[in-house]
């Protein structure tokens, strides 16, 4: 195992990590604190020489990193040392950054350190040292210090995320965002507070939370949505249906008598693609729909079940997708 986290350390040094080695790292990492001690002590020299040495990044080979280290090994006959790892690395100068659907890396900062997860366009489950489990949306950052669960539980959230919060009275659980915060004891809900847009939306599907806002301290109960505008410190309160807010974790959009022009929207933001309606009739709010897709649809897959159930014909030109509304013939 020793070995092969060497390997795998190496390609995530290098920048040339798949997402399979960031996932094998963080749970190495969450094995024992001695990884992390040592995984911290190797970046933080890591940092330091890069800084003082590199200001720009040259190409590197993480092939060529792990024949100097056999070659190191050797000469030390079998004497494996952190220490002589990070003398070999710290040589090389590279990019800590890693183009993969999920990754966690660190900063130090005094006496904190501070994990952060991302993801790209992809979501991510994730398993804190306390059972919280998080599942992290696609475009998402989240992150939290080495002393999370040990004085108190706090971490700070930008995209969406859905928590399933273990409980421990003694130490509230806080998601951070910016403007606002949420408190909680043990709970299911999902938050949403992507850095583009002013609004936070949280939704609790069971036990309680506390929404903290800038004039705000609101104990929401299960079913209920709280939207809160950052510009403004509004905050609008309403119970909707929680399987249609949490339906992304499981790979699936949900609507719910939604019109049909917001789903249109929705479809527009989720692929990608230019949709224009030729019609007036089908942008009225009265026309609304309902379904339950799967992400692994293609978005005419998804078109086609529409259809079914409305009036409707498209064409695909130059990338734009054209829905028309077909007059039902008669009988």
């Amino acid at each position: 195992m020793e070995n092969r986290i060497n390997h795998i350390i190496a390609r995530v040094l290098s920048g040339e990590s798949s997402s399979d080695d960031i996932l094998s790292l963080s749970e190495w990492l969450n094995e024992d604190k001695k990884n992390k001690e040592e995984f911290r002590q190797l970046k933080n020299y890591w940092d330091a020489n890069v800084a003082l040495k590199h200001p720009v990044v040259p190409t590197f080979s993480a092939d060529k990193l792990l024949q100097q280290i056999e070659t190191q090994d050797k000469r030390i006959k079998k004497r494996q040392s952190w220490q002589t790892y990070i003398s070999l690395i710290a040589a090389v100068t590279l990019l800590f950054i890693f183009s993969s659907a999920f990754f966690l890396y660190y900063t130090n900062s005094y006496a904190s350190e501070y994990y952060t997860l991302l993801t790209d366009e992809h979501k991510s489950d994730f398993t804190l040292e306390d059972g919280t489990v998080i599942t992290l949306n696609k475009n998402s950052r989240l992150s939290y210090s080495n002393k999370y669960g040990k004085d108190k539980r706090d971490v700070k959230l930008e995209g969406e995320a859905y928590f399933e919060v273990s409980k421990d009275p003694d130490k509230p659980f806080l998601v951070e965002m910016n403007g606002a915060s949420i408190v909680v004891l043990g709970t299911h809900f999902n938050v949403k507070a992507d850095a583009d847009s002013d609004d936070i939306t949280a939704t609790l599907v069971e036990g309680s939370i506390r929404f903290e806002g800038a004039k705000q301290n609101i104990v929401m109960t299960p079913n209920q949505q709280l939207t809160f505008s950052r510009s403004t410190n509004k905050v609008d309160i309403k119970h909707v249906d929680t399987d249609v807010f949490t339906a992304w974790k499981d790979g699936l959009l949900k609507y719910k008598s939604i019109p049909f022009i917001e789903l249109m929207e929705e479809l527009k933001n989720t692929y990608k693609v230019d949709i224009k309606i030729d019609n007036e009739e089908l942008k009225k709010p009265t026309v609304t729909v309902s379904g339950t897709f799967s992400r692994e649809q293609s978005i005419e897959q998804i078109l086609k079940v529409i259809s079914r159930s409305l009036p409707i014909r498209w064409n695909n030109s130059n990338g734009v997708y054209y829905i028309q509304y077909v007059t039902p013939k008669k009988r």
